[in-house]
């Protein structure tokens, strides 16, 4: 990744509880994403953006060699801690120079990384340069992980740009790798589940500046949007610390390599 991307090295600590899934969750995830993308014992695979290994490591099963690739040493400290006997091998460095011969790869997997990179489209004519004839991208991510009208307020009160200048935004993360020539290869798949939390557990995570997208706000950008999320939790909450439930999920689409 160029150095502009996002480096995830002060989250390290705190990354999966902002993103991890609930308890028992992240096997059947795993089964759902291997199926997709047409893994077996024999796949060697590759995920941009490994991070802690919350999906490498479940997904890891599914598969021979599971390789990776990250910026962040501190995130990929992390998942060593968590491996056990996995099949996981990482290396920190650049997703748009991939270290792999050409037709190598049984499978790229990417969660949660394009509106991180500038350099996305240089990323994807590497992933398309290393995966094997009939090889697919998995392209996943998490819906909904805190409640949707406090993170309105909170974008409006915070102006906040949610992406990343010249990287992915939001908006079009489901549809910019066909708008690119990517090839939907099936269609997507949700694995649905329940997450639970509370109003005041996304005051703390903002206030803390836990999400990438805060690092680059002002303090006063920060109070602003934390002073419209209080009024709005004091107004509309009798207990702010009760955890609610929220219904969430895991979204895959894979694709195929533009033709060439």
């Amino acid at each position: 990744m160029p150095n502009n991307s996002v480096a995830f090295d002060r989250a390290a600590d705190y990354y999966d509880q902002t993103r991890g899934f609930p308890l028992g969750i992240e096997t059947d995830v795993a089964a759902m994403m291997a199926a997709a993308g047409g893994f077996t014992q024999a796949s060697r695979v590759l995920e941009i953006g490994i991070g802690t290994g919350r999906i490498a490591l479940p997904l890891s099963t599914h598969v021979r060699a599971y390789y990776g690739i990250d910026l962040a040493r501190p995130m990929m400290d992390r998942l060593q801690a968590k491996r056990q006997n996995e099949r996981v091998y990482i290396v920190q460095g650049d997703a748009t120079r991939l270290p792999f011969p050409d037709d190598s790869l049984d499978g790229v997997v990417a969660v949660h990384v394009f509106h991180l990179i500038p350099g996305w489209r240089e990323v994807l004519d590497e992933v398309a340069r290393v995966l094997r004839p009939g090889a697919m991208l998995v392209h996943g991510g998490n819906r909904r992980m805190h409640s949707a009208m406090l993170q309105r307020i909170w974008r409006k009160a915070t102006r906040e740009k949610t992406e990343t200048a010249g990287a992915i935004s939001p908006a079009r993360s489901e549809t910019f790798l066909a708008e690119n020539g990517w090839r939907e290869s099936g269609n997507a798949q949700i694995f649905e589940f329940t997450i639970y939390r509370s109003p005041q557990d996304f005051i703390n995570q903002m206030e803390q500046r836990m999400f990438s997208s805060t690092w680059r706000m002002s303090d006063e950008q920060i109070e602003r949007g934390l002073a419209a999320a209080r009024e709005y939790v004091t107004a509309h909450y009798a207990n702010p610390t009760q955890p609610e439930a929220l219904e969430s999920g895991f979204s895959v689409q894979t694709y195929l390599p533009p033709k060439k």
